[in-house]
């Protein structure tokens, strides 16, 4: 008997049974099950039962054997093994045929979605009709071999392979042909091109059987359709804000504009994305509202009215840009009805178990609340007090606490009356904290950075702050919260902790070499391990030969001494620098540029010195530091143009070391510090600020006498979404003698270059002085009452003429503050981006430490005692405290192997000095002019002499001061 399926009937037929001999079978086999049992009276005597007379029975009928399963087939089934369809049914070879059964295995492997059909045939096994052979018809459904994706341009195939993941479509090559999915796969990618603005997409998807295969290859046609912008944004029913204030509170819909004082101009319009707009209208304009205290708003209870429509708009006059838009745009109408403004009523706070207290007092809870009676009832107040009471609750150990609020609203009177049912849960301590990761760090170096302790309540805030404290170390990859498994056990109220940690190459070996404007041609070797044999220690050492710059570092840092939490050090330095003007300019523009000795900087500084530093912090696991620290250098300076050897040695400089005025500059200095640092990242932060302060005082023997102020700040803020990150950074400096000395020349203020003014040239941002300088000079003059032998006038010179003359020098300054601000965008990986703003200006604010020393103000004086020389140098107007400026964007690339940002940046100048600086007029002593005067006559002094004595006067030394407009830049290093 054969009995078939179809795949889209569920169903089987039953065999012909004949009821009348299945009923006989039944009845004789309950006869033959009837047990025999003797009547036995308890306490009487066995005697052997007393035989019976026997009934002659007839034999019943030959009992019928039941039909089974002889055989399971499955035919068709190509890619997926017989076994696996056995294990996905129930019935087995041997068992009694069951039709029931037989349906039930039908739809279990129609519900695996392997095939496309099945069908399923019983049979009689050839010479026994009780023995069944079952056979499953099956036809595979085939595999997708190639998905292709046909008109995209706004997205990717990256983009719509995401989506798919997010939306858990399943569809994926060598993945079988599914209707279904490949229905939610439509779904889902015009979803994602609705989101990119292209609401009236059109996805069609088919697909083509590869030859002699039972595959296909799926090809998703899409035509996107012309892109829709956000239009016209209007309300109706709005009197309690404008349109302009509602549309400011919408972040996803609003166009970027220009705010003006009545309107805003709008530049770019978004794209529309129904989802963001429904988010607008919930978080942005319904909270706008509710946070001004109209609890009742109901915003667009209908939705918003779309309306969409074909846009040619151009740009405004002479900015085509602005304004402009063409193509399709949504404009969205949006019904509000506001209701009335209601005021804080009565505040209660409650447990929200009737039989337990508060742990916290509630007096003390109602004090901390923001809203007090009478206040707008404000929503988002109220928000930002049940998280302050999660945290608060969170430093006590009840981290599962939830606090409901329950507002009781009075019509009539417009009150809010405020309750909230304090659910506290059960309080947790620290029962054990565990490490995972840490290959190298030992889990000392870990437990002293935590604020919690075996034993202790479990403090949410104190966890907090101990993953930051890891993040400051720099030993591991970021440690996020998600990164602790926090195991709870409710009934004995404690946690278990286990830190899951990834340690960073404690050890960087790296060997650079280039040509920068700075440092010349280079070569340089480093090698620095941050956490020496992993126990926290910081070792560096490097080294840098250069035709311009060389330098040699050696440091160690141990950052608990005796584990405590004592942090100390030393360091020994060298560095030579050659400050060569000429060769500065000539790097920087790319040409041979010779600039007047009498003006040009040049000169050499070596310097050998070292330091010792310890610091503590001013309580226990706190983020505030002391420092001290002892340093000793030895300096000196030799000058090679005239300029520089009129700044170093004919200034006050010279009283440093006696008549070899930059021989052995020995400075011997300490400096207390105080730092205070919660900055998440030391190389890539992302949160946090930081604060410190140093004073420098040199003094402790040595010839320097000097004190200097550092006072810097710095900033880092999540934005959009804690995806990017605002920067902010601030120095000021302040430097200058005492007892009469002054600041050795290499501890003055200059500002420019990549670590403060990136579109300034390095050590360019100074004043400007002019140095007196007592000097001669002569003229030379036609002599009539001189003739020659042909009887032409003789040429004779005048004797030599004291004169003082104005040389232009950059001093340095001071005093000088500088702000950098920064807003920072991650790109892929390591690389980034950020739109950078540079502001500063450098001064001498104490004139008094630009003074003549004795010697070179006495030669002055005592050639020109009537002369009003000042002893202080003189400062070119307009160059004191000029403030500079920059803008602009760069790139970074944080190599991870070598530890260093490769940096790419343009800059444009702002605010710039762009002037033709003039020296003072000469000063001649007149009574030697008076002298030669009287002695060649006055027809020669008027007619050749005091020409060109005017003319020396005027054409004193000049410098074309032009900063540059913009700097393009490539430096291995950060600002901030």
């Amino acid at each position: 008997m054969t009995i078939a399926t179809a795949a889209h009937k569920n169903s089987c037929l039953l065999p012909c049974v004949n009821i009348t001999r299945l009923l006989w079978l039944v009845l004789c086999l309950l006869t033959l099950g009837l047990p025999l049992r003797a009547q036995i009276t308890p306490g009487a005597p066995v005697t052997p039962p007393t035989p019976e007379p026997q009934l002659s029975v007839p034999p019943p009928a030959p009992q019928q054997t039941a039909p089974r399963i002889a055989e399971i087939r499955f035919d068709g089934n190509r890619r997926i093994r017989t076994e696996t369809l056995q294990a996905r049914i129930f019935s087995r070879t041997g068992d009694p045929y069951n039709a029931d059964a037989l349906r039930r295995d039908f739809q279990a492997l129609w519900n695996t979605q392997y095939f496309e059909d099945i069908r399923l045939e019983v049979q009689d096994k050839a010479g026994d009709p009780n023995a069944k052979i079952v056979t499953f018809y099956v036809i595979e459904r085939p595999i997708i071999r190639r998905i292709e994706y046909h008109g995209i341009k706004s997205i990717t195939e990256s983009d719509i392979l995401d989506r798919f993941k997010d939306r858990k479509v399943g569809l994926s090559v060598e993945g079988q042909f599914d209707p279904t999915k490949i229905k939610k796969a439509e779904v889902a990618i015009k979803d994602l091109e609705a989101e990119h603005g292209h609401q009236f997409a059109v996805v069609k998807p088919t697909y083509e059987k590869i030859p002699s295969t039972n595959a296909v290859k799926l090809v998703f046609t899409i035509d996107e359709g012309p892109k829709v912008k956000v239009g016209l944004i209007t309300f109706q029913g709005n009197h309690a804000f404008s349109d302009r204030k509602i549309i400011r509170s919408m972040h996803n819909s609003r166009p970027t504009a220009i705010p003006m004082l009545l309107f805003d101009v709008p530049l770019l319009h978004k794209t529309f994305d129904r989802s963001k707009l429904d988010m607008d209208l919930e978080a942005g304009v319904r909270d706008l509202y509710q946070s001004a205290g109209y609890f009742k708003v109901v915003v667009a209870p209908q939705g918003p009215i779309l309306t969409t429509v074909d846009v040619n708009r151009e740009g405004l006059g002479p900015l085509p840009l602005i304004g402009r838009q063409h193509g399709k745009a949504t404009n969205i109408t949006i019904p509000i009805e506001e209701g009335e403004q209601y005021r804080m009523g009565r505040l209660v706070i409650r447990s929200a178990d009737p039989e337990k207290g508060l742990s916290l007092k509630r007096e003390y809870l109602e004090s901390i609340f923001p809203l007090h009676q009478g206040d707008i009832f404000d929503i988002s107040q109220i928000r930002k007090a049940i998280e302050n009471y999660n945290k608060l609750y969170g430093v006590y150990g009840y981290i599962d606490f939830t606090a409901v609020p329950l507002p009781d609203v009075h019509d009539d009177t417009k009150i809010i009356d405020l309750t909230l049912d304090f659910d506290e849960q059960k309080q947790y301590f620290v029962r054990r904290i565990d490490f995972s990761g840490n290959t190298t760090t030992r889990d000392k170096v870990i437990r002293r950075e935590l604020m919690l302790s075996e034993g202790d309540i479990f403090n949410n805030h104190a966890w907090e702050l101990s993953i930051l404290r890891l993040n400051q170390l720099d030993y591991f990859e970021k440690v996020d919260p998600k990164n602790a498994d926090i195991k709870r056990n409710t009934k004995n109220g404690t946690v278990d902790i286990l830190l899951k940690l990834k340690e960073k190459g404690k050890q960087s070996i790296s060997l650079t070499g280039g040509v920068s404007g700075l440092a010349g041609s280079f070569i340089g070797l480093s090698y620095q391990t941050n956490n020496f044999l992993g126990l926290g220690e910081t070792l560096t050492l490097s080294g840098q030969i250069g035709n311009i710059q060389k330098s040699a570092l050696f440091g160690f840092t141990e950052p608990y001494l005796f584990d405590r939490p004592i942090a100390t050090g030393f360091t020994i330095s060298y560095s030579s620098f050659n400050f060569n003007q000429s060769q500065q300019q000539s790097i920087l523009f790319g040409q041979k540029i010779q600039i007047n000795s009498s003006i040009e900087q040049d000169y050499t500084q070596n310097t050998l010195g070292g330091t010792v530093f310890a610091s503590y912090p001013l309580r226990k696991f706190s983020f505030a530091r002391l420092g001290l620290s002892y340093g000793y250098s030895h300096t000196n300076i030799t000058a090679f143009s005239t300029a520089s050897t009129d700044l170093f040695q004919v200034l006050q400089f010279q009283s440093l070391g006696g008549p070899s005025a930059l021989t052995g500059i020995d400075s011997s200095y300490i400096s207390p510090t105080i730092t205070y640092n919660t900055v998440n990242n030391p190389m890539n932060p992302t949160g946090g600020k930081s604060f410190f302060y140093s004073l420098k005082l040199e003094g402790l023997g040595g010839n320097v006498r000097a004190i200097s102020n550092v006072v810097e700040a710095k900033y880092f803020h999540q934005t959009y979404h804690k995806r990017n990150v605002l920067a902010f950074h601030f120095v000021g400096s302040f430097v200058t003698g005492y007892n009469g000395r002054v600041t050795p020349p290499f501890e003055r203020l200059f500002l420019g270059g990549e670590q403060d003014l990136r579109g300034f040239d390095i050590r360019t941002v100074t004043p400007i002085a002019f140095i007196p300088i007592a000097t001669s000079t002569s003229f030379a003059f036609q002599d009539p009452t001189h003739l020659d032998i042909a009887g032409n006038a003789t040429l004779r010179s005048t004797p030599a003429i004291p004169v003082i003359t104005f040389e232009p020098s950059f001093p340095g300054g001071d005093t000088s503050g500088i702000l950098n601000a920064e807003y920072r965008i991650p790109i892929v990986g390591p690389v980034s981006s950020s739109l950078f703003f540079d502001a500063g200006a450098v001064g001498a604010l104490r004139l008094n430490q630009l003074q003549l020393n004795s010697t070179g103000l006495s030669n002055i004086t005592t050639l020109f005692p009537s002369s009003a020389v000042s002893n202080t140098l003189i400062i070119q107007h307009g160059t004191n405290f000029r403030p500079r400026a920059s803008a602009g964007i760069e790139f970074v690339v944080q190599l991870p192997i070598i530890n260093a940002p490769f940096r790419l940046y343009w800059a444009y100048n702002l605010d710039r000095l762009e002037q033709q600086i003039a020296a003072p007029l000469s000063i001649f002593k007149s009574t030697e002019l008076s002298a030669i005067e009287n002695s060649i006559g006055p027809s020669i002094w008027n007619s050749q002499i005091l020409p060109q004595l005017r003319n020396f006067q005027v054409n004193t030394q000049r410098i074309n001061f032009f900063e540059p407009l913009s700097t393009f830049r490539f430096t291995v290093s950060r600002t901030f």
